[in-house]
C-alpha cells in the first residue's frame, strides 16, 4: 500500500503554539545550578589569571638574571637540561610549565624558587556549610549588636565570619566546624583579628566557634588548659553578652551546637 497525502490548496495551516510549562521546584533548581556555575567560572577565571601573574613575575626575574650573567638562552637551557624552546617559555611566564621544570631552569641562572602559600580568600559561609551556624548566633544577638557576615580584613580577600558591632566594642568571631589544629586555627584568626583592629578605634575581641560535636570535644580535651587561659570566656558568657547587648571584655571560646530541623509528621 502507498500512503497517500492530502493537500488542500489555497488554505494555510498554522500549528497549535507549543507551551511549556516549569516546574517551579525545577526552575528554582535550575537557576540555583546555573548560578553556581557562574561563581565557579568566575572562580577559574581568576586563578588563571593569577597564574599568569605569578608565572610573569618570575620569568622576569628569569630574564633579568640571564641577562645580568651575560647568558644566552641556549646557555640556560643546557644548564636546566631543557629545550631552547621551554627555557623561552619560561622567561615568557607560561603557567603551565611543570614547577620542576621552573626549578630547573631558575637553579640554571643561579636563583631558587621557594613556593608558599599566603592567607587569601576563603570559601563563603554558605560554600563550607557554616552558614547555619552563622545564622544561629546572629539571630540571638541583641539590637545593640550589629552583626555583619565575612568581614574583609585584608589585601587578599580575608575576611572575618562574622563580626558583631557594639558601641564599645568589636567581637570578631570565626567559625569553625571541624578543629583540628587548633593552635593553626588560633593563629590565623588572631590575624584576621589584628587587621580589624588596626581599622578601627575599639576593642576587638575574639570568640572562636567550635561546632559542638563529640569528634571536636574529644579533639581539644588535651588543650583545654592552654584554651582557658588563651580564651578565656565561656559559652555562658559569649552568649549571655551577644544576648544582653553588653561588651565582651575578653576573648572567648564558643561551643555551639546546630539546631535539628524539625521531623516531618
Amino acid at each position: 500500500m502507498r500512503a497517500t497525502t492530502h493537500h488542500n490548496a489555497g488554505i494555510a495551516r498554522k500549528r497549535p503554539p507549543v507551551r511549556i510549562g516549569l516546574n517551579k521546584a525545577w526552575s528554582k533548581g535550575a537557576v540555583t545550578r546555573l548560578r553556581h556555575r557562574s561563581d565557579v567560572s568566575s572562580r577559574s577565571a581568576a586563578s588563571r589569571l593569577r597564574a599568569s601573574e605569578q608565572s610573569a613575575r618570575v620569568g622576569g626575574e628569569v630574564k633579568l638574571a640571564r641577562i645580568t650573567q651575560a647568558m644566552s638562552r641556549q646557555q640556560v637551557a643546557d644548564r636546566a637540561g631543557v629545550s631552547w624552546s621551554t627555557q623561552v617559555r619560561v622567561e615568557l611566564g607560561d603557567p603551565k610549565l611543570a614547577i620542576a621544570t621552573i626549578c630547573a631552569v631558575t637553579e640554571a641562572v643561579g636563583l631558587d624558587l621557594v613556593l608558599r602559600t599566603y592567607p587569601g580568600r576563603q570559601p563563603s559561609l554558605r560554600d563550607t556549610g557554616q552558614l547555619a551556624l552563622a545564622e544561629l548566633l546572629v539571630s540571638q544577638a541583641h539590637d545593640a549588636w550589629h552583626a555583619q557576615l565575612e568581614v574583609s580584613v585584608g589585601q587578599h580577600g580575608e575576611s572575618i565570619d562574622i563580626g558583631f558591632f557594639g558601641p564599645e566594642e568589636i567581637v570578631a568571631t570565626e567559625l569553625e566546624r571541624m578543629a583540628s589544629d587548633f593552635q593553626a586555627q588560633y593563629r590565623r584568626a588572631d590575624e584576621k583579628r589584628q587587621r580589624l583592629a588596626g581599622q578601627h578605634r575599639r576593642p576587638v575581641r575574639l570568640v572562636i566557634v567550635i561546632e559542638d560535636t563529640p569528634r571536636n570535644r574529644t579533639a581539644l580535651e588535651p588543650h583545654l588548659a592552654v584554651i582557658r587561659r588563651t580564651l578565656p570566656a565561656g559559652s555562658r558568657e559569649i552568649l549571655k553578652s551577644i544576648r544582653g547587648g553588653e561588651p565582651l571584655g575578653r576573648d572567648g571560646l564558643l561551643w555551639l551546637r546546630r539546631r535539628r530541623a524539625p521531623e516531618a509528621r
